[in-house]
C-alpha cells in the first residue's frame, strides 16, 4: 500500500509541475489529433466587462464573446433558475415550496444558488440522475439481445452501483479503476471488495449472438469490452481496427491486437453460455462468505430447469418467491443474492492479429497492452502472469493522460448546457469535432484532476458560473452572429429525457415512489432453451423512478421509443432529439398521462382550500414550476365554465393536463 500511494504521489507532483507550464510545442505535430497533445494550464484571458465573471471559467466564455462583439444574455431569473438547476441535479421538478423558499431568500444570487446546488448534490435523487447520463455512455441492458435475447438478471447490480457511486462522490479515477479492473484491486473490507467486483459488470453487458460460438464469439466479446473502455473513457473508436489499421486516428490493427490480449486473458462471466462455447460462464461471488454454484440461467444452457427464491441482501426479510413475483409463470433461472455479472482473472494468453478480421486466419501476435498511440504515455509494464487490466487502469486514470480528465469534463458540461464543448462527445478523434473552447477545456481537465477528480465539485464549480446562469431568451442580432450559440452568449434550450418526463408526471401527481426495486427485474418465462422469451417483471408504468425500470434490448418500452431512449445496444453519450406526434399524443390520450393528470387535479382539490384562483396558481407551479400571469389565471377561470362536466375533478383534469401537454412542461429553459 506505501508503494502504491508514493507512486500516486510521485506522479500527481510531476502532473502539477507539468501544468505549470504553457503547452509543449506544436511543431512537427500537425497531424496528431489535438486531443492526444498534453494537457496544461492555460492563462486566464483578459476581459473587459469586470466583475461579470463569478467563476474563472466565466473569463474564457466572455473572452470569445468579446472577440466576436456579443454581449451574454442577462441572468435567468430565480424561477427559471431553481427549476434549470433541479432538474439538472435530480431529473425532477421543484417542489411549490421550494420554488418560494428560493424566491424568497433575502440572500444575494450567488448566496442563495450555491445553497440550493448544494444540498442537492447531498440528495440520493443525484445518484438516481446522473448514473442514467452514464448507463447510456456504458450500453447498460437487462438482456443480451439478437438472435437469442436472453435476461442478464444480475445487471441491476452494476446500474445500483454506478447510481451508489455518484451519490458518494467516488472519484473518478477510482471509478474508472473499479469497472475495469475492481476484482484486482486492495480492498479494506467485503463490502469494499464485493462493490468493486459488481464494477466490472460494465465488461459483461456486451449485445452479442449466442448462437455464435467458439472463437468467434471470443472476439466479438473482446472487441466490445475494447469499444466500450475506449470510446467511454477516452472518446476513441479503437474497435475500428479489429480488421484493418485505422481509416483516419493513429491506431493500428496491431495496437488493437495487444489491446485485446489484455481482455483475452480475462474471464467474462455474465453467466450466459453460447453455443459451443467451452468457456465459463458463471457468476462472480460477490460475498467470500457464501458461495452457490450456477446452474442454469435464462438461456437454460445446461438443460436443467431452475425454480429458485431470491434475495436481495440475504436476510430473509428480503426473499421473494419467483413463481409469484412471475405473475404464475414459471421463471427458469436461479436468483441468488450473493452473485453478480464480472470479469476475473483468465489463463494468460496474447492475442494474434486475426487478418482481415478472421478468426480462422491469424497473424504475429503482438504483446499485451505494447501498444503506443503517438503522444500518449506508455501501458505500463505488464507481469507474465496478468492479464494486464490493472495496469490498464492505471494508464486510463494517469493524471497526465491527455484524454480521460477531458473527455469526462466535457460530458459534465453536455449535461449541464445541452452540448459539450467538443460536441462528438463519444469521439475525440481525428473525425470527431474540434473544441469550440480548447483553452477552456483544458481549464476544466486540469481542475478535475486537481479535485481529487470530484465529479460534485466539477458540476457545483460550473452550476456556479455565470455561463450556467444565463438566460435562454433568443436575441436577432446575436442569432446573426452566432445561431448555433457555439459561444454560449445564452442558455441553451433543453427538451426533458424521457426518464425525467416520466418521473415528473408521477411526482407532480404525489405518486413518485423513491424505494428502490428489489431483487431482479427480468425473467426467461414459457420454457427453456431457445423456447424462452423474455418479459419485465417491472411493469411500465410501475411508480418507481424510471432509471429503475428494466432496459431490455430490442424490447424498449412504447413511452422510451416516443421519447427518444438509446438503443441499450449502443454507446450513447448524447441522446437523439426528435419532435414527433407520438409524443403530443402521448400528452393528450395516453393512459399514463391521463391518470396522473386526474390524480394531480384531484391532489389540489382536496389539498388547497383556497379559491379557483389559488388553485390554478398551485397547478401552474407543480407542473410548470412557476406562478401564472393574470391572463393566465383568467383564462384558466374561463376553461372552468367552458367544461360541461359537473364532477369537479374532470374540469380540473383537463386543465391539469393542458399544461403537462405543454411544450414549457417538457423543457428547461
Amino acid at each position: 500500500m506505501k508503494t502504491h500511494l508514493s507512486f500516486l504521489v510521485a506522479v500527481r507532483c510531476g502532473f502539477l509541475a507539468l501544468m505549470c507550464h504553457s503547452p509543449l510545442s506544436r511543431a512537427g505535430e500537425d497531424d496528431i489529433p489535438w486531443s492526444f497533445h498534453p494537457l496544461y494550464r492555460p492563462a486566464l484571458p483578459a476581459v473587459t466587462k469586470d466583475g461579470w465573471e463569478r467563476d474563472p471559467m466565466d473569463r474564457f466564455i466572455l473572452n470569445k464573446l468579446e472577440s466576436k462583439g456579443i454581449a451574454p444574455n442577462k441572468d435567468a431569473d430565480r424561477s427559471i433558475l431553481i427549476r434549470r438547476v433541479t432538474f439538472d441535479l435530480t431529473g425532477l421538478p421543484p417542489t411549490p415550496g421550494e420554488i418560494d423558499a428560493f424566491l424568497r431568500d433575502p440572500a444575494k444570487d450567488d448566496q442563495a444558488l450555491a445553497s440550493v446546488v448544494d444540498n442537492l448534490l447531498k440528495s440520493p435523487r443525484f445518484g438516481e440522475r446522473w448514473a442514467r447520463h452514464w448507463l447510456d455512455v456504458v450500453r447498460y441492458s437487462d438482456s443480451v439481445g439478437r438472435t437469442m435475447n436472453a435476461s442478464f438478471p444480475f445487471a441491476r447490480r452494476y446500474r445500483d452501483y454506478v447510481i451508489d457511486a455518484f451519490n458518494k462522490d467516488k472519484p473518478y479515477n477510482r471509478f474508472i479503476a473499479e469497472q475495469v479492473a475492481g476484482d484486482l484491486l486492495p480492498f479494506t473490507s467485503s463490502d469494499e471488495q464485493a462493490e468493486s467486483r459488481i464494477a466490472t459488470g460494465l465488461l459483461t453487458m456486451a449485445s452479442l449472438d449466442l448462437s455464435e460460438g467458439g472463437e468467434l464469439f471470443r472476439l466479438d466479446q473482446v472487441d466490445d469490452q475494447i469499444d466500450v473502455t475506449t470510446r467511454a473513457f477516452l472518446g476513441l473508436t479503437m474497435s475500428c481496427a479489429r480488421c484493418h489499421n485505422h481509416k483516419t486516428d493513429p491506431i493500428s490493427q496491431a495496437d488493437y491486437y495487444s489491446l485485446a490480449g489484455i481482455f483475452y486473458s480475462t474471464q467474462t462471466l455474465q453467466g450466459q453460455q453460447p453455443k459451443g462455447y467451452l468457456g465459463p460462464n458463471g457468476y462472480v461471488d460477490v460475498d467470500n462468505l457464501v458461495r452457490v454454484p450456477v446452474s442454469g440461467d435464462s438461456t437454460g444452457a445446461d438443460g436443467t430447469e431452475q425454480r429458485a427464491s431470491a434475495a436481495d441482501t440475504g436476510d430473509d426479510a428480503s426473499k421473494m418467491d419467483m413463481m409469484n413475483q412471475g405473475n404464475g409463470y414459471p421463471v427458469y433461472f436461479p436468483y441468488d443474492p450473493t452473485r453478480a455479472m464480472g470479469v476475473a482473472e483468465g489463463e494468460v494468453e496474447d492475442c494474434a492479429i486475426a487478418i482481415k478480421g478472421d478468426p480462422f486466419n491469424r497473424g504475429e501476435t503482438p504483446p499485451r497492452g505494447g501498444f503506443q498511440l503517438l503522444t500518449l504515455p506508455k501501458l505500463p509494464p505488464i507481469p507474465d502472469q496478468s492479464s494486464g487490466r490493472l495496469e490498464l487502469a492505471k494508464w486510463l486514470t494517469m493524471p497526465t493522460h491527455p484524454l480521460t480528465a477531458r473527455v469526462m469534463v466535457n460530458r459534465i458540461w453536455q449535461h449541464l448546457f445541452g452540448r459539450g464543448l467538443v460536441r462528438s462527445v463519444d469521439d475525440f478523434g481525428i473525425t470527431g469535432d474540434a473544441p469550440t473552447h480548447p483553452e477552456l477545456l483544458d481549464h476544466l481537465a486540469v481542475r478535475f484532476v486537481e479535485s481529487g477528480w470530484s465529479v460534485k465539485a466539477m458540476i457545483r464549480s460550473i452550476m456556479m458560473s455565470r455561463s450556467y446562469r444565463l438566460s435562454s431568451a433568443g436575441d436577432a442580432a446575436k442569432e446573426n452572429l452566432d445561431g448555433s450559440n457555439d459561444l454560449f452568449w445564452r442558455m441553451n434550450l433543453r427538451r426533458l429525457e424521457m426518464e425525467a418526463i416520466r418521473d415528473s408526471l408521477f411526482f407532480v401527481a404525489g405518486e413518485l415512489s423513491f424505494d428502490r426495486p428489489r431483487g431482479t427485474q427480468v425473467a426467461g418465462f414459457g420454457g427453456k432453451g431457445r423456447n424462452t422469451w423474455l418479459r419485465s417483471l417491472t411493469p411500465e408504468d410501475a411508480s418507481c423512478r424510471s432509471v429503475y425500470l428494466p432496459s431490455l434490448r430490442s424490447m424498449l418500452t412504447p413511452m422510451q421509443e416516443t421519447f427518444d431512449f438509446p438503443d441499450p445496444s449502443q454507446i450513447k453519450g448524447q441522446r437523439e432529439i426528435t419532435t414527433v406526434s407520438p409524443q403530443a399524443l402521448f400528452f393528450l390520450n395516453g393512459d399514463l398521462a391521463g391518470r396522473l393528470s386526474r390524480s394531480t387535479a384531484t391532489g389540489i382539490l382536496e389539498g388547497n382550500s383556497g379559491d379557483d384562483a389559488a388553485r390554478i396558481r398551485e397547478a401552474y407551479l407543480r407542473v410548470l414550476g412557476r406562478h401564472p400571469d393574470p391572463p393566465e389565471i383568467d383564462e384558466a377561470l374561463q376553461l372552468m365554465k367552458e367544461l360541461s362536466s359537473d364532477d369537479p375533478a374532470s374540469r380540473w383534469t383537463v386543465l391539469i393536463q393542458a399544461l403537462m401537454s405543454s411544450a414549457e412542461f417538457r423543457y428547461v429553459l
